[in-house]
């Protein structure tokens, strides 16, 4: 297939571009600056943008199908990029579509939909949605712009934190435990959700291939508590494990107070609850309909991310 993809050189989109290389599909990237991009036999790199909407019939000529990853992934700040990039581009690209009559999108949005219900009941795709800053938000907002254009089967794909070789959150955080600037919030036992990049990566392409009605799905590689993750790396680096406990209630604080003072908070609202609240997010349905199994355990992720470093 004549595929293209949005996003193409970020995280998530890179390890996509590894995945559909192993199978019969010419890739088309979508890039503001073509001339940085490395490219191959396989790859064509578009010059184009998706809030730029003069751009995208050119990028989606012979095009059979969109892979759409791109967006503006901050956790404070940036409201009115975020939702230019992440809401606005979103509908751009889905007009575009419909004038080129292309049929198929499979989108990434974000499990930061549901936000962080602190619970450790199983999270499944009908939940309830609580987005809590302007990302989460724009990623739901951008599901329902998609679910507007009825000519178009749109199947979505919601990832929780994804960590993997090369991913700044893994950098920032194996540098953090280097550091010992990395306490446990509360206990540590509260369950996270994980997810690989290449997971995610076969989860798209498995939608493509078998999602015929445009579903929803969670993907996720495994859950854990965050003191087994923090063991695991502290372990493989030979480094001290984290033994200072920070009550949430005063990180809550802190992280409020970081918000609103500095442009580049190190700790926000939502990075606080990414590890320090229970959320067990189910992926039975993509298992179960489109035969996605996760590849990637806890200790597999581990020794990914640590090459990081």
């Amino acid at each position: 297939m004549n595929l293209l993809i949005t996003g193409g050189t970020g995280f998530i989109g890179t390890h996509l571009i590894q995945e559909l290389q192993k199978f019969d599909h010419k890739i088309h990237v979508l890039s503001r600056n073509p001339t940085k991009q490395n490219t191959s036999e396989n790859i064509q790199i578009i010059k184009g943008d998706i809030t730029e909407p003069s751009t995208l019939p050119k990028a989606l000529s012979n095009i059979e199908a969109v892979f759409h990853n791109a967006a503006l992934a901050i956790d404070s700040g940036h409201k009115k990029e975020i939702f230019n990039i992440n809401v606005t581009g979103t509908r751009n690209l889905a007009e575009a579509c419909m004038k080129s009559n292309i049929k198929r999108i499979v989108y990434t949005s974000s499990a930061g939909v549901y936000g962080f219900p602190n619970s450790t009941t199983p999270i499944v795709e009908t939940s309830p949605k609580h987005p809590i800053n302007p990302y989460q938000l724009s990623k739901l907002q951008g599901e329902e712009i998609l679910h507007e254009y009825k000519e178009i089967t749109t199947s979505i794909i919601r990832p929780p934190l994804v960590l993997g070789k090369g991913g700044m959150g893994s950098k920032v955080m194996i540098e953090n435990l280097k550091q010992q600037k990395m306490p446990y919030i509360g206990p540590g036992t509260n369950i996270v959700p994980i997810v690989h990049p290449f997971d995610v990566a076969q989860c798209l392409r498995l939608a493509l291939e078998k999602d015929i009605k445009g579903e929803i799905f969670n993907v996720v590689s495994f859950n854990c508590t965050i003191q087994d993750l923090f063991k695991r790396i502290t372990n493989k680096l030979s480094i001290p494990e984290p033994t200072k406990h920070i009550p949430y209630s005063l990180a809550y604080l802190t992280a409020v107070f970081s918000e609103y003072l500095s442009k580049d908070p190190r700790l926000t609202r939502f990075r606080l609850k990414t590890l320090a609240t229970n959320r067990v997010i189910s992926c039975e349905k993509v298992k179960k309909e489109i035969g996605f199994k996760p590849k990637y355990t806890l200790d597999k992720t581990v020794e990914d991310i640590i090459q990081s470093v």
